[in-house]
């Protein structure tokens, strides 16, 4: 097998990744689908865990079973999970936190 060595920019590389990623048939691959285009927006809107517990003032285990209750959706980006601030502000402001 030949070594190839492509130059890309940042962007360019995420597209062709997020191309990949949507026609797998992986478990994860439906976030991508979901996502699709507002991945950018997603990046800049996601919060951790902790950063989603501390906004609201709540412990994790907390945070935790109101996202399994469907207080606000959960996203997931391999192992790891991530909120987005505009729900989690949305949530709190419909008090259904």
């Amino acid at each position: 097998m030949e070594n190839l060595l492509i130059i890309t920019t940042k962007k360019e590389l995420k597209e062709i990744l997020l191309e990949i990623l949507i026609e797998t048939d992986a478990p994860f691959s439906q976030d991508f689908k979901r996502l699709g285009k507002a991945l950018p927006e997603f990046e800049k809107d996601k919060i951790s865990k902790f950063q989603a517990s501390k906004l609201i003032g709540i412990t994790i285990p907390t945070l935790n079973k109101l996202a399994a209750k469907g207080q606000f959706r959960q996203y997931s980006l391999g192992r790891r999970r991530y909120f987005l601030r505009s729900e989690v502000i949305t949530a709190l402001r419909n008090n259904s936190i």
